[in-house]
C-alpha cells in the first residue's frame, strides 16, 4: 500500500528484503545443496543439539513458525541430502532423535559466515546506532505481529479507517 506521498507502506519493504535475502541466501548455499529454509531448520537444530534442548515435531514447527507436514518435509529433505539422521527414541519410539551428521557439521560452519555476510549486507551504510535501531524497531514490529496471530486477531484492516 502507498502512503499519502506515494512512496511504498512498510509492508514493500519488508516483503521486498525478505524476498532480497532468501533469494541471496539461496545463491549462497546453491553449493552445499541445501536451500534457505532448510538451512535454518539445519541451524536451529544444531544449536539445539548443542544447547541440550529436547527436539520434538513441535519444537521444529516454533521454532520455523511452520505446520508439521512443512517441516517434515524440510526434514526429509535434510536427511535425503545426508544433512542429518532421524531415528527412534529407545524410551518412547514415537519420539524422534536427530543427529547432525559430519557433512551436515560441514554445512554449519559455512552457514555461520553466510548468514554474517548477510546480515553485514543488509546494515551496509548503517551506523552501529542505525543497526541497533533497525533491529529494535524489527523486534517491535515482529512482536506486534506475533500477538495478532497468537490472539486470533487476523483480520485485515480497512485502510480507510488508519
Amino acid at each position: 500500500m502507498h502512503s499519502a506521498l506515494n512512496k511504498p507502506g512498510a509492508d514493500f519493504y519488508v516483503q521486498s528484503i525478505a524476498l532480497s535475502l532468501r533469494y541471496m541466501n539461496d545463491q549462497k548455499l546453491e553449493e552445499f545443496g541445501i536451500t534457505n529454509q532448510q538451512a535454518r531448520l539445519l541451524g536451529g537444530i544444531g544449536s539445539s543439539l548443542y544447547d541440550g534442548a529436547n527436539i520434538s515435531r513441535k519444537f521444529l514447527e516454533d521454532m520455523m513458525q511452520l505446520k508439521g507436514p512443512s517441516v517434515t518435509s524440510l526434514l526429509n529433505g535434510l536427511e535425503k541430502k545426508g544433512f542429518i539422521i532421524r531415528y527412534s527414541r529407545e524410551d518412547d519410539g514415537r519420539a524422534m532423535n536427530i543427529k547432525v551428521t559430519e557433512k551436515g557439521d560441514k554445512v554449519l560452519e559455512a552457514l555461520r559466515d553466510i548468514f554474517k555476510s548477510t546480515e553485514q549486507q543488509l546494515h551496509s551504510g548503517m551506523t552501529p546506532a542505525e543497526q541497533e535501531q533497525f533491529l529494535m524497531l524489527l523486534q517491535k514490529a515482529h512482536d506486534n505481529l506475533s500477538r495478532n496471530k497468537h490472539s486470533g486477531n487476523t483480520r485485515p484492516v480497512d485502510a480507510g479507517k488508519v
